[in-house]
């Protein structure tokens, strides 16, 4: 269960006191779409340029309200991976959604579009697909190698 502070809240005022920041959703972003799990690679290759500390403090957030784990890499001692846990990847389609929206109404970067676009359609199986890959990436730990192209792909995107 993520941290409630009020049991009496309710769910739509919940759900953004939980994660209705820019910051939170950049980064679940970031980490689901783009593949950046470690600290240096989520403050260098943030495309709306987050601060160090505002990192820090985020990162700490979306670990205590149970969206993401930590997990040490084996190549480095004191170098931590981000992982989305269950909650966070359900909270994928809600994301998606946001940049059907956003798409709908304005013009984002078609660099960033193009990739997702099947996605913003709402189409369920697909989107389970991508919700099961990031299960086998963030949950079972495969390496996006072996899940789905499109984690590849999307990686890749600087």
């Amino acid at each position: 269960m993520l941290l409630s502070p009020n049991d009496r809240m309710c769910p739509i005022g919940l759900a953004a006191d939980l994660i209705g920041d820019k910051w939170s959703i950049i980064i679940l972003r970031d980490i689901a779409l783009f593949n950046r799990q470690t600290y240096n690679v989520l403050l260098r290759k943030n495309l709306e340029g987050i601060s160090s500390s505002t990192l820090a403090k985020k990162l700490n957030r979306l670990l205590d309200i149970k969206l993401l784990n930590v997990r040490k890499d084996k190549s480095h001692s004191q170098k931590k991976i981000y992982c989305l846990t269950e909650a966070a990847i359900t909270f994928m389609p809600i994301i998606f959604n946001m940049a059907h929206w956003a798409d709908e109404y304005d013009q984002p970067s078609e660099l960033f579009i193009k990739p997702i676009e099947n996605y913003l359609s709402g189409d369920k199986d697909l989107i389970n697909t991508f919700l099961d890959g990031l299960r086998k990436i963030h949950l079972e730990q495969i390496p996006i190698s072996d899940v789905d192209l499109i984690f590849q792909e999307l990686a890749m995107i600087q």
